[in-house]
């Protein structure tokens, strides 16, 4: 064969090969408006998400864009990347799929994980295991979060809130007027560190005296997921987990395993109780854990399942990546709004300087929990800057949406994926007023009835709602409550205004650094 031959012979190949791409490119584009569905033309590879991939928006931003541009649809197609996804828009129809008909939506979209060599806890993971596998997890694991279950919990948290308090007071030193100013993802990821290392691992650590100490690297190794990483694993998990790149870095998920290991072991021989997370996972896999009427966590109670010792490692590893980033996160926009609306953050002082008083300095579990203004502030931030944007879910048995008149009805298939916009909705007029006014009066026990049923869920919504978010509230009310007894937060020079999200980050950010002062209240009670 001559290579006069060859050539046409491989332009006749691309050529078959393009017209394929172009087929199946085409396909995917129309696969809302074949079917009668409105949605956001997508780009080749990157989807809807253009403006992300680019860095120029973060991920909140885009959804809001999108949520948005689609109005006034009930619901409309979007892509996430490769992914299509059907993006729910009316509050009713968030009902039905989350809590009424869940049994069609039991599972989150992606992460079909299957490598035990590149993934070996992560398919492990409550948020990561499906139907019944999910189900049975998710009943073990419910009786670790029941109120008696924080209460034992209460008292380390409090002890790493005391800690903060000691330190800020030697770094303040002597002087009233003095400010320290300080990078607050920086510092609070320090402070969750240390909650989570005592509460879920036993470890009492010390990461804001000792910076540079093993579990703090290792944690920040663990939530330190790489962008190109994360868009790989959203964009397609098999191929990622096919081409050996693993979703947490290799090297801490040993390290994380063996602590575990080595904790179990230790506290077995030696019969050691210590009320952490270690301890009721311990519990759960001898079946002593129990939930309490009414404590159910949003899941029947059953049985459960046996855990093995990865099963625990993997839970302690979901617990200190949820509750290591996500709760700094609102802390950080919580300290950012305090110190930018000082009316709000002195109400807070005088409801926190009467809890101090009343208790002498040593607050209650009951008591913090029940602060309510406190309360109504952290619901407030959660509205604003809820550390996800989206909730997902999956169709796992075909449903049927009405039609409505702006839609003709559509049927969800099998193995196709729901949105549910929540920075969109949390921040749509119709749903709050001003959106973008930090007004925990929203939140009031006179107002809280007036928000609409299904447009707040800071946490998710159905038996697929956060299992900790009793632990991330209590965690977050511990620490506002010793930190607010004794200092103030205040704009300084490097506070950047107004406050803009860090674009192209899979952890939110203040663009310019969440930079807020720290001062020593001079009519604090002690």
């Amino acid at each position: 064969m001559t290579p006069c031959d060859v050539w046409p012979a491989w332009a006749a190949l691309c050529a078959g090969a393009l017209l394929l791409a172009a087929a199946l490119w085409r396909r995917h584009l129309t696969h809302f408006s074949r079917r009668g569905v409105p949605y956001a033309p997508p780009l080749p590879l990157v989807g809807n998400m253009l403006q992300m991939t680019l860095g120029k928006k973060a991920i909140p931003d885009v959804v809001a864009e999108l949520y948005n541009k689609l109005d006034p649809h009930p619901y409309a197609g979007v892509f996430n990347f490769t992914m299509p996804l059907l993006m729910i828009r009316d509050p009713e129809i968030i009902r039905a799929i989350t809590v009424k008909d869940f049994d069609h939506f039991t599972d989150h979209v992606g992460f079909e994980t299957n490598s035990k060599k590149a993934n070996p806890l992560l398919k492990k993971m409550l948020f990561a295991l499906k139907g019944k596998e999910w189900h049975d997890m998710r009943a073990t694991l419910s009786p670790a979060f029941t109120s008696m279950k924080m209460k034992n919990m209460f008292v380390l948290m409090t002890e790493i809130g005391q800690q903060l308090v000691d330190y800020l007071l030697k770094e303040t030193g002597d002087g009233e007027g003095k400010t320290l100013t300080l990078e607050m993802k920086d510092f609070f990821t320090r402070v969750t560190n240390d909650i989570i290392a005592t509460t879920a691992f036993g470890i009492k650590v010390d990461s804001l005296s000792d910076p540079s100490n093993q579990f703090y690297r290792m944690g920040r190794r663990l939530t330190s997921v790489r962008p190109l990483v994360g868009v790989g694993y959203m964009m397609s998990p098999r191929l990622m987990e096919l081409l050996g790149i693993p979703f947490f870095d290799p090297k801490t998920v040993g390290f994380f395993r063996t602590m575990v290991s080595d904790t179990i072991e230790t506290r077995e021989k030696q019969g050691i109780v210590r009320h952490d997370m270690i301890h009721l996972l311990m519990q759960s896999r001898k079946g002593e854990l129990s939930s309490p009427d009414g404590e159910k966590n949003g899941v029947s109670e059953t049985k459960g399942r046996a855990l093995s010792e990865d099963d625990i490692a993997a839970q302690a590893m979901l617990f200190f990546f949820g509750g290591f980033d996500t709760v700094a996160t609102l802390l950080m926009f919580l300290s950012y709004l305090l110190a930018t609306h000082e009316e709000v953050q002195r109400r807070l002082q005088e409801d926190i300087d009467g809890l101090m008083q009343s208790s002498k300095g040593q607050p209650s579990y009951e008591q913090v929990m029940g602060c309510q203004y406190l309360d109504m502030v952290i619901s407030e931030t959660l509205r604003m800057h809820t550390p996800g944007a989206v909730l997902d879910r999956k169709c796992v048995r075909r449903y049927k949406l009405p039609p409505t008149e702006h839609c003709p009805g559509f049927e969800i298939q099998p193995g196709e994926g729901v949105w549910v916009p929540v920075h969109g909705i949390h921040h749509d007029p119709r749903n709050y007023e001003h959106p973008g006014r930090f007004d925990p009066e929203r939140f009031s026990p006179e107002n809280r009835h007036l928000i609409k049923p299904f447009t707040y869920y800071p946490f998710g919504s159905g038996p697929r709602v956060c299992i900790a978010q009793r632990f991330a509230l209590m965690e977050t009310k511990v620490v506002v409550t010793h930190l607010l007894s004794r200092f103030s937060f205040c704009v300084v020079e490097k506070t950047p205004l107004p406050l803009v999200i860090q674009p192209n980050n899979l952890s939110l950010g203040i663009k310019g650094g969440a930079w807020v002062g720290i001062r020593r209240r001079s009519s604090a009670l002690v």
